[in-house]
């Protein structure tokens, strides 16, 4: 009885030290803007890396992802003069074993500054990634964060996905597919962005 007991646990101990460390994703709302230029700001939950800059056609400061070592897209989701417009960025990192982001911010029209940001009430805003990996077949998708909903009032909201120190798929060509969603006049109101491809280790 002892000596299953042993075994049974030295089976456990084995397990837990081969077994593949969790995936770490989160939501979370979107860093701040206007925000000071020349910071930079890491989301915890991806590893991906922002700085801040100044973009004079914004009218002001906002969030670009790093170029080093990451891959990313930026650009407008759903625009309506009527029911408001979506801004979605997608951020693929190859830092460690990679990771990756999206975030979804929602505007009133003309959607065309920090001004015009539309703070959306609990529930109401949703950002999901999914990371990708190229096989065979094509592009298949390695994980997906679901969509996260935002939690408090915000006009912008941020899910992530870290994979640790290697990539979860194995070694090959990622890429990242960010998705946002704003809900209005009784409809989600959606969009998706893909970022370029990059190789991890």
């Amino acid at each position: 009885m002892d000596r299953t007991r042993s075994l049974v646990a030295s089976v456990l101990v084995l397990l837990m030290l081969t077994a593949a460390p969790p995936v770490v994703l989160g939501g979370a709302a979107a860093p701040s803007e206007p925000c000071v230029p020349g910071t930079i700001w890491e989301d915890l939950s991806s590893g991906v890396k922002y700085i801040c800059i100044y973009d004079e056609q914004y009218g002001g400061s906002r969030w670009e992802l790093l170029s080093n070592g990451q891959r990313g897209a930026t650009g407008w989701e759903y625009r309506s003069s009527t029911l408001g417009c979506l801004l979605g960025s997608v951020g693929l990192s190859g830092l460690s074993g990679g990771g990756a982001d999206a975030v979804a911010r929602s505007y009133r029209w003309p959607c065309a500054s920090t001004y015009d940001r539309a703070p959306q009430p609990v529930g109401e805003l949703r950002s999901r990634i999914v990371i990708q990996r190229y096989g065979a077949t094509g592009w298949g998708t390695c994980r997906d964060s679901g969509y996260q909903y935002n939690t408090v009032v915000s006009s912008g909201w941020l899910a992530g996905i870290d994979m640790g120190v290697t990539a979860d798929c194995g070694s090959g060509t990622y890429r990242a597919v960010g998705y946002g969603s704003f809900f209005q006049s009784s409809a989600w109101r959606t969009g998706s962005l893909t970022s370029a491809a990059l190789y991890l280790p």
